[in-house]
């Protein structure tokens, strides 16, 4: 068999066993630099905004992010702001819908502040837990707080 004809069989089971895979697997240790992810409801409005300045898909559920932001709309689709999560460091798990980080969070609404470690934010529930050094800033007034 001669040089040409053992190449051209090679590419062409080369080219048949790519051909052969189902679905690709896209993996890619490198870092995306000023990661922008969108979520938007089934009617097209805006729900989140996940921004940082690096992020690395680590799996199709699960992205490492840093210096992360995190706005959330109010659910009246006005596009309004309703709050907004920054840490230096967070983990989205997207399946759970689900972000988390150990180091610290900055979770800031018009009425309130809130600062800790160890934090998760559930987004079905809304709801952000601290585990650690928690500091809530009321910034509303507390009518009647002590009768």
């Amino acid at each position: 068999m001669n040089l040409r004809l053992l190449t051209a069989l090679l590419v062409l089971t080369g080219t048949t066993a790519l051909q052969a895979q189902s679905t690709p697997q896209v993996k890619s240790s490198a870092p995306i630099k000023n990661f922008r992810l969108p979520s938007f409801d089934k009617d097209g409005h805006r729900t989140t905004f996940l921004s940082a300045a690096e992020a690395v898909i680590v799996s199709n559920t699960r992205i490492d992010a840093k210096d992360m932001n995190l706005t959330l709309f109010t659910s009246d689709n006005s596009g309004r702001i309703d709050s907004v999560l920054t840490s230096p460091s967070a983990t989205v798990n997207t399946d759970r819908q689900t972000v988390g980080g150990h180091e610290s969070v900055h979770f800031l609404r018009d009425d309130l502040e809130v600062t800790g470690e160890q934090w998760t934010y559930f987004h079905q529930e809304k709801r952000v837990l601290i585990e650690n050094n928690a500091r809530v800033t009321f910034r509303d007034e507390l009518k009647d707080i002590i009768k």
